[in-house]
């Protein structure tokens, strides 16, 4: 009786256990940028002087320009030297989704693209919409700044502590010269709200960012940023000075990370560019199933005898 008790038990577990394993965010596309920039393209500016645009231009492939590559957070990462940037191969995910990386900012200018996301970027469809991660000086410097515009919705809000409010004890919260984890989340199901106000901000989702694995910031982020034919750009876009500095095992999720996401996704290392499609270790989903039913099946091989 107790044998029988013991494997409906074991034959429960087995059941429940595939069900209930915690699932962890996984990447649908990373950059390790360990040597080589995997899905990554180089694109420079045309007509650029001192990396400045004479006329705005999307950024465009230069396979006249190698990219370069130095000591990283995790082997080794690749260095922008302020005369190009990487285009991703990324495809939008939709309005939800969540990036993070480690950045070695070597110098900060305004407006300058840490990262910038977006589509129609020079509004010729009319539906420019973009997220740039920037420094300003509109409540004094401060960086990162989350800004972005939706063109469609007439929305251009911007954030890094809260809703059009800097972090006054910490405004410049990238160090120069120094590694810092990044993760930037936006929730399509959630609108962007001004804390101060208690309202939504129209045409906006809500957002959050982590920095070294901890909260600093939430506030609104225009709608449409990564969706249809967004494209994710590292150190450049076509209007401002390009970024310098290094980036390492950037990743892309199309879900929103969670606190505990956050600080994970700094120990873990990007492996490749290589999308991914699932969303759990399903290794450890199968391995737990395994462990119970072969414990079941001894079980029931222990009773056999014993009858």
């Amino acid at each position: 009786m107790k044998l029988k008790k013991l494997l409906i038990a074991v034959i429960a577990m087995s059941m429940v256990l595939p069900a209930t394993v915690a699932f962890a965010a996984t990447p649908v596309y990373e950059y390790s940028f360990d040597g080589e920039l995997g899905g990554a393209t180089v694109v420079t500016r045309e007509g650029d002087v001192d990396g400045l645009p004479v006329t705005f231009n999307i950024p465009k492939a230069n396979s006249s320009i190698t990219a370069q590559f130095a000591e990283g957070k995790n082997g080794q990462a690749v260095f922008l030297d302020g005369t190009y940037g990487l285009l991703l191969d990324a495809e939008a995910v939709g309005e939800t989704y969540s990036v993070s990386f480690w950045v070695n900012p070597a110098r900060f200018s305004n407006f300058s693209p840490i990262i910038q996301i977006g589509q129609d970027l020079l509004e010729e469809e009319g539906r420019c919409a973009w997220l740039n991660v920037t420094k300003t000086d509109w409540a004094g410097d401060a960086t990162p700044i989350i800004w972005s515009r939706s063109l469609r919705d007439d929305s251009w809000p911007w954030y890094q502590k809260a809703y059009f409010a800097v972090d006054e004890s910490n405004p410049m919260a990238l160090a120069k010269d120094d590694w810092t984890h990044v993760v930037i989340t936006v929730d399509g199901n959630t609108p962007g709200t001004d804390p101060v106000l208690e309202v939504e901000v129209p045409g906006t989702n809500h957002s959050k960012l982590y920095l070294n694995g901890e909260l600093f910031g939430e506030g609104p982020v225009a709608k449409q940023t990564f969706t249809e034919d967004s494209k994710i750009y590292l150190g450049i876009n076509c209007w401002d000075f390009l970024f310098k500095g290094l980036f390492d095992d950037f990743k892309v999720y199309n879900t929103v990370l969670t606190n505990a996401e956050a600080k994970d996704a700094m120990g873990a290392g990007a492996v490749s560019s290589t999308p991914k499609t699932g969303v759990a270790s399903l290794g450890l989903v199968f391995g737990l199933g395994s462990v119970v039913l072969g414990a079941g099946a001894l079980i029931m091989k222990k009773k056999g005898k014993e009858d």
